[in-house]
């Protein structure tokens, strides 16, 4: 018991840490005196509760995809370093990507039970920083195809421009 203390404790401290540079969070606790930690678990119980019983799922699964990777891109756009920016443009290639694929299988996708959970934990996946989901499955799967596509489409140089000395 003394062990799952401990991992509440750190978890509780850690997402209490990350939830205090957010105003809202901190209103939040002040106005109900519910601890913010408690608040943000709640809504994410909710979130996941709807999008499980597919209640509004694909508005609220692209509202995760969309809004939580805009707000960390325009702080990575305004953080000094580069090393974030690469994450999440990579993850905007790959979201893309999917949103284009899942469009065309869209008719397809509806027959599978819990379409919407998946999506929901695969975009968590890409952009969780523990995993840097994003960038690996750009580096490993879209990367090497564009940069294929791109290396074909070059066009040839004709040969009287390549000998032509002035």
């Amino acid at each position: 018991m003394e062990q799952a203390r401990q991992y509440h404790d750190r978890y509780y401290e850690s997402l209490d840490r990350s939830l205090s540079r957010l105003p809202v969070a901190t209103m939040f606790q002040e106005k109900t005196g519910v601890p913010k930690v408690y608040g943000a678990l709640s809504v994410a119980l909710v979130w996941v509760t709807l999008v499980f019983f597919n209640i509004g799922a694909p508005l609220l699964v692209n509202l995760v995809g969309f809004g939580y990777a805009a707000y960390q891109t325009v702080g990575a756009l305004e953080s000094p370093g580069k090393e974030d920016d690469r994450q999440w443009l990579s993850y905007w290639v790959v979201f893309a990507l999917f949103n284009v694929l899942e469009y065309f299988a869209g008719f397809l996708l509806y027959w599978f039970p819990f379409y919407y959970v998946a999506k929901l934990g695969f975009l968590v996946w890409l952009m969780a920083p523990a995993t840097r989901g994003a960038e690996r499955l750009y580096l490993t799967g879209v990367r090497p195809i564009v940069l294929n596509l791109k290396s074909q489409s070059k066009p040839a140089t004709p040969p009287h421009v390549a000998n032509k000395t002035d």
